[in-house]
């Protein structure tokens, strides 16, 4: 089957987005035939310019040029692309494409993406009442409107404790010093409220997970966090096989019906042996191939469901133990020539592109 995909979450700094390892697993199958269209905000993103990436990109107006902006220039890539499948892979896009939904319908695009509902159930400042129903544990959690309130909700937490941003970022703060400079930080770039939340002490975990939107879950990737970054990014993780964060995971997923990627982090308590869920994202994570090299490859569950139809309720692909993956930075060498074209024109398609003086990647695939 042929099918004209579009992923966005192209940029791939110390902080990357899903969208090359979403790619990487869409190139790493063989049941459809995919071509992909990248959707970029940046012409600095690392990952338009991997030539085995993708085969057209296209620039993205950013969210906060308005839906107006947006829709207009998505019905154009449409149109030029022929895409008849979006796979948004960054949290601040989601709330466009929806608003998109029945327009895709008429446009024969296809989508299978969480409802707004199931947004605002999940975001962060609602995960301790979303705790409560669906049986889990959460960490103590405060929300500060302004810097006033930020040392006394401090000491009532106590130290280390965590600066979590309403959208992006979390920063654990030692003293008063850090705390100070970890919300004037996370604060200029995405205001209040701030959440300040109790630190677990404790092994770190993440899973995605692939869901039917009926309560039940296609497929499912456990990974351990063998190395951080400051940030305190996944940059290196192993496979596991965790009765108990099966459990985390699959009240999760009934509880909100979820429907299409998630991924879903949690401590384990290194004193108690409890789980606590820190946060839920409604996309696939950054280290989402090695859900690929565990035998789970979740991008491609996906559009299984979607465009086969399997039946909900089955017994979920689970991705194979002990498959790790080590996430390193390359130096790549592009041409002005691509760039520019990114740059003047927001556009770039491989197979138009001006001769480079290497094969081109689609034509030598296809003889």
């Amino acid at each position: 089957m042929k099918i004209n995909l579009a992923v966005s979450g192209l940029n791939a700094s110390d902080s990357p987005g899903p969208g090359l390892g979403i790619i990487k697993c869409l190139r790493n199958q063989s049941r459809f035939d995919i071509r992909i269209i990248g959707l970029a905000y940046d012409a600095n993103e690392a990952a338009i310019y991997v030539r085995e990436a993708c085969d057209e990109v296209y620039l993205m107006p950013y969210p906060s040029a308005g839906i107006e902006t947006f829709q207009k220039r998505i019905r154009y890539i449409v149109e030029k692309a022929q895409v008849n499948f979006f796979l948004p892979a960054l949290d601040s896009e989601l709330t466009n494409f929806l608003s998109m939904e029945q327009e895709f319908l008429r446009m024969g695009v296809k989508t299978f993406l969480p409802t707004r509902e199931m947004i605002e159930m999940r975001s962060k400042i609602k995960l301790q009442e979303l705790c409560k129903k669906a049986r889990l544990k959460y960490p103590k959690t405060i929300e500060i409107g302004n810097f006033d309130q930020l040392f006394s909700a401090a000491n009532k937490l106590g130290y280390p404790c965590l600066v979590k941003g309403i959208f992006y970022e979390a920063v654990v703060a030692h003293n008063e010093a850090t705390l100070e400079k970890a919300a004037h930080s996370i604060s200029s770039r995405w205001g209040f409220p701030l959440l300040l939340q109790q630190w677990v002490a404790g092994e770190e975990f993440d899973i995605a997970v692939a869901a039917d939107g009926k309560g039940n879950i296609l497929g499912m990737t456990a990974m351990k966090k063998m190395q951080l970054t400051e940030k305190g990014k996944a940059w290196g993780g192993m496979t596991i096989h965790s009765k108990g964060l099966f459990e985390c995971a699959r009240r999760l997923v009934k509880h909100l019906q979820w429907r299409g990627p998630m991924e879903i982090e949690i401590m384990r308590n290194e004193k108690t042996d409890e789980y606590y869920l820190i946060e839920i994202n409604p996309r696939f994570p950054a280290w989402i191939f090695l859900s690929h090299g565990a035998e789970c490859n979740l991008p491609e569950i996906l559009l299984r469901h979607v465009y086969e139809k399997i039946p909900s309720g089955q017994i979920p692909i689970i991705a194979k133990p002990g498959t790790m993956f080590l996430r390193y930075s390359q130096d790549m060498i592009i041409s002005m020539s691509e760039y520019e074209r990114v740059m003047i024109m927001g556009e770039l398609n491989r197979d138009s592109a001006p001769a480079t003086g290497k094969p081109n990647r689609r034509k030598q695939r296809e003889t």
